[in-house]
């Protein structure tokens, strides 16, 4: 019994003596895991607080990224806005501040400098199915912003390239909001016409007849090779804006390639549909080959405060601020009118050119450049007054506007003889890239605003060449007025230079024309040649019911762009190379188009109205045409 008893109590020994080494073991393993899982907590904090601290300085990052981001574009709105302002851009030097602008945005200082590293250089583009030229400036902007709180910075550096297009390059185009961007035609006869020719928003047009056509071609009268297309932001309609009348097709036949030839064959042309568009634009966009594209890019164009009294052309024609542009400024009336030159410095010489005195004892001219028309009584009923005038010569009754015309005219062939000469007086030579010449019978208004024209007599411009074996342009010119425009004869016909007119309205008058009173038929016309862009205001269409002699109302149309006053005939036929550019309304020749009947205002011409292809050369180009602008991003930094 001692012996098992002794056993037991060995066996009980070695039992507990196990218990307690596996109970020290446990628990170092405890404390392992322990101290393992604290290290990965810690870990996992750590890792926490790095994400957010990163996410933190990215979001840091990413705000001053978006503030610099702001600067850029404030840089980039701040160019667009002096193009389209007319106000050029063009100084290396930083602009507003020194040596940059800046500003806040939230939280942010921001900081924008505009150089301008390259002179002005041509650039060519794709536009339809085919090219075109544009002016193209080149800036580089620097941005930055630094956080107001904790000091975090960005800094973007961006190229940017401003296209300017001088809109001579258009046969047409249609711009402005509403009614005025819609460009359309309705001839009613048989018209070839070639060039580009573009509308913000919709085009109409028909022949209005199934023996009539509209055929737009790629050369001009002389067989001259003439790139066109039709591109539109809307779509096209076969038929007449704000008239129930339909047709059976449109009598639009486009040319569809670029074939340099005047004999073309009739599987060259296309017809083109009643209407073109979401429904059946790929369709037809193939089938012309992109020579007619609907829905494309409507533009900003300039407005009509440019040629307001104190604008934009008044202030270039005393100052160009351009050493190779020549300029003149020809305002006021009667005992007021004044005349200025810029060259060789601002200066009156109102007295000499008034009376066509030529400088340096060169005598007198036998008809002075600048002239006054005016009648003498207005507003009497009957016939041309008696007298008005002196004798009565090429005083006008305009019966659209219902009012008698007081012009302001010049001869510009004796304008351009009378300024070479001072210039040589002066010791100087044409400046070499044209000139501008301002010319306004309007108050000069402050602040500056349209003058409406509202008085017994319509204050106006007309231009003429006369007097000479030659008459000519003498070098490319831009007249800028805020008045109507009126041209009287063949315009630039000899010698031919490029000539722009900007106005309130565009009139012309025949190489027939001698006088028009209140009453009668209008006097005859007779072929006349013109050769100038024009670009000036029109009174559009807004509701059915007109002067027409089926109660038409067609006066925004291209075809009755350029306002008549005499009876042509249709066998007289009136032909104009150049550009027909619609960008505003008039403001002071507001009458609504009236036809033979009822009003008696004119008979149409056959017109044979085109492109002036000698604007395909930048080199023709008059000094400060209205252009469109656009942006292209050149390249692009961070850092």
């Amino acid at each position: 019994m001692k012996n098992i008893k002794r056993s037991f109590s060995q066996t009980n020994d070695i039992e507990l003596r196990r218990d307690n080494g596996e109970q020290g073991s446990t628990l170092v393993v405890v404390l392992v895991m322990m101290a393992t899982m604290f290290a990965i907590a810690v870990g996992a904090i750590n890792l926490t607080q790095l994400n957010v601290s990163s996410s933190g300085a990215h979001k840091k990052g990413k705000q001053a990224f978006y503030a610099a981001e702001v600067a850029l574009d404030l840089g980039v709105n701040d160019i667009v806005q002096e193009f389209e302002d007319f106000s050029i851009y063009t100084t290396s030097a930083a602009k507003g501040g020194n040596p940059g602008i800046s500003d806040t945005y939230k939280d942010y200082d921001i900081y924008y400098n505009i150089t301008n590293p390259l002179d002005r250089y041509l650039y060519r583009t794709s536009v339809g199915n085919g090219t075109i030229f544009h002016y193209a400036y080149t800036f580089d902007i620097e941005a930055s912003s630094t956080s107001q709180v904790d000091h975090s910075k960005e800094t973007l550096n961006e190229t940017i390239r401003i296209l300017e297009t001088p809109l001579v390059q258009y046969f047409a185009f249609y711009a402005g909001q509403g009614d005025i961007a819609d460009l359309e035609l309705y001839p009613g006869a048989d018209m070839m016409i070639w060039g580009r020719m573009h509308a913000n928003r919709h085009m109409y047009m028909t022949s209005r007849s199934t023996s009539r056509d509209i055929t737009v071609r790629n050369f001009d009268l002389a067989g001259q090779f003439s790139p066109h297309f039709l591109t539109m932001g809307g779509e096209f309609r076969g038929d007449q804006k704000h008239n129930t009348s339909t047709w059976p097709q449109t009598g639009v036949f486009v040319r569809i390639n670029n074939t340099q030839t005047t004999n073309p064959t009739s599987a060259e042309f296309l017809e083109v549909p009643l209407l073109v568009d979401a429904g059946n634009e790929a369709t037809v966009e193939s089938d012309f080959n992109d020579f007619l594209l609907i829905n494309e890019k409507s533009y900003q164009a300039p407005d009509q405060t440019q040629f307001w009294r104190g604008g934009f052309y008044e202030g270039k024609a005393e100052n160009p601020e351009n050493p190779r542009i020549d300029a003149m400024k020809i305002v006021g009336s009667g005992a007021g009118l004044e005349v200025w030159v810029s060259r060789p410095a601002y200066t009156e010489v109102t007295g000499q050119i008034l009376a066509g005195t030529l400088p340096n004892g060169g005598g007198t001219m036998t008809d002075p450049p600048i002239r006054e028309v005016t009648a003498d009584d207005p507003d009497g009923p009957g016939p041309l007054p008696a007298g008005s005038n002196g004798d009565g010569i090429n005083a006008l009754y305009d019966r659209r506007e219902a009012k008698w015309v007081d012009f302001t005219e010049i001869d510009l062939n004796h304008l351009g003889t009378w300024y070479r000469d001072y210039l040589d007086s002066e010791g100087l030579d044409w400046a070499g890239d044209g000139m501008l010449i301002y010319v306004s019978r309007s108050p000069l208004q402050t602040p500056s605003a349209a003058w409406d024209n509202n008085g017994s007599e319509l204050q106006a411009i007309r231009l003429r060449e006369i007097g000479a074996s030659t008459d000519r342009v003498h070098v490319n010119t831009t007249v800028a007025s805020d008045n109507p425009v009126y041209i009287m004869g063949d315009f630039n016909t000899d010698q031919q230079v490029g000539v722009a007119i900007v106005s309130d309205a565009t009139n012309i008058l025949s190489n027939n024309f001698n006088t028009k009173g209140t009453a009668g038929n209008p006097p005859p016309a007779a072929n006349t040649t013109i050769n100038a862009a024009f670009f000036s205001g029109v009174n559009v269409n807004t509701e059915n019911g007109g002067n027409g002699p089926s109660g038409e109302r067609i006066g925004g149309g291209l075809h009755n762009y350029s306002r008549l006053h005499e009876n042509w005939g249709n066998p007289n036929t009136l032909t104009i190379n150049g550009s027909f550019i619609a960008l505003w309304l008039s403001t002071q020749a507001t009458g609504q188009w009236c036809h033979w009947t009822p009003k008696g205002c004119y008979l149409r011409p056959t017109r044979n109205y085109g492109w002036d292809v000698n604007f395909e050369n930048p080199t023709y180009w008059p000094p400060f045409i209205p252009s469109i602008f656009s942006v292209e991003r050149v390249g692009f930094l961070e850092g």
